[in-house]
């Protein structure tokens, strides 16, 4: 690495923004990744997350602002760029007729690695699929497929890693085998990693911080346990035969944060010491026909929905 790069952040954007005749993808977007660290990227589908990651990949180029990585600017430095990131797409990317080991190995030779069987075989333990090396890819399953597409992001050792929806298609064994060894990253010393996810069990068990933009722009950013507590206290969702009017007795009652209608009779009221307020909350809403009432402490989604008003939707 050039030593100019020595102190600077993983990643740093300035003002980006990406239009595409009159869709605004990225709108002013600033945002700051240190090194060494776990991020997570979330939004609402056409948030910007992807063109983000495209923009700091060099696989789409901004219409104005700046994305460094590693203190070089991307759109100046491609090259750069390209030899210090790994990324991962949504989309499948294995040729089919490949074995795992030939695609490995094809990889490392592009990177110029020493050793290269050798590398791809780490990675194939790496991932639990040394006994699926020699099968032509497009006879491995979904997630054994979304395996090797992660364990070729690592091949090289990137400083930045950019995954976006890495577990798409792995059973839960396999996708906590993949969490495993994605937290171990950060801890060897050399790689972020960037995750884009839609889902919230997913970035609450792996980012240290994470950043939540909404029509490409920043909505808010920080740890997840802090992001949590920042809702103030408990959630409730009252689902109701008759909604009309009970916003506003519930938006009086003792201990009320915050409320949201999401339609259909559901409720959501957040709520400060939840367990001493709720009595006080079902009586304020029992003459409009109590149907189900859920109390629990804030989730990611929860901060989800509070900053964007959208109600999460994991991809299909």
């Amino acid at each position: 690495m050039p030593r100019e790069m020595d102190d600077a952040p993983a990643l740093e954007l300035r003002g980006l923004t990406k239009r595409y005749g009159d869709v605004t993808a990225l709108d002013g977007l600033d945002l700051r990744v240190e090194r060494g660290a776990f991020f997570g990227l979330l939004g609402p589908n056409g948030a910007g997350k992807s063109t983000t990651i495209g923009v700091c990949t060099t696989l789409v180029r901004p219409s104005s602002g700046h994305a460094f990585l590693l203190g070089q600017d991307v759109v100046e430095d491609p090259a750069v760029a390209r030899a210090a990131v790994g990324l991962v797409f949504q989309e499948p990317s294995i040729d089919p007729e490949l074995t795992p080991g030939e695609t490995l190995e094809f990889t490392a030779r592009l990177h110029h690695l020493a050793a290269p069987r050798r590398r791809a075989g780490e990675l194939l333990d790496a991932v639990g699929l040394s006994g699926e090396a020699h099968r032509p890819a497009r006879t491995l399953s979904g997630g054994q497929r979304r395996r090797l597409e992660i364990a070729r992001g690592l091949l090289h050792r990137p400083y930045v890693l950019f995954l976006d929806e890495p577990t798409v298609g792995l059973d839960p064994a396999a996708r906590a085998a993949i969490w495993e060894h994605l937290r171990e990253l950060p801890r060897e010393g050399r790689t972020t990693v960037c995750l884009t996810t839609h889902s919230m069990e997913e970035a609450d068990a792996l980012c240290e911080r994470l950043a939540i933009i909404d029509r490409g722009r920043l909505v808010v950013e920080g740890a997840p346990d802090v992001l949590k507590a920042a809702l103030g206290g408990d959630v409730v969702y009252f689902t109701l035969e008759r909604a009309e009017g009970a916003a506003a007795k519930l938006r009086a009652a003792p201990g009320v944060r915050g409320i949201a209608d999401r339609g259909g009779g559901r409720i959501r009221v957040t709520v400060e010491a939840g367990p001493r307020h709720l009595a006080g909350l079902v009586e304020a809403v029992a003459a409009h026909g109590i149907v189900e009432v859920d109390m629990r402490r804030p989730t990611l989604e929860e901060v989800f929905l509070h900053h964007t008003g959208h109600v999460f939707e994991a991809e299909k």
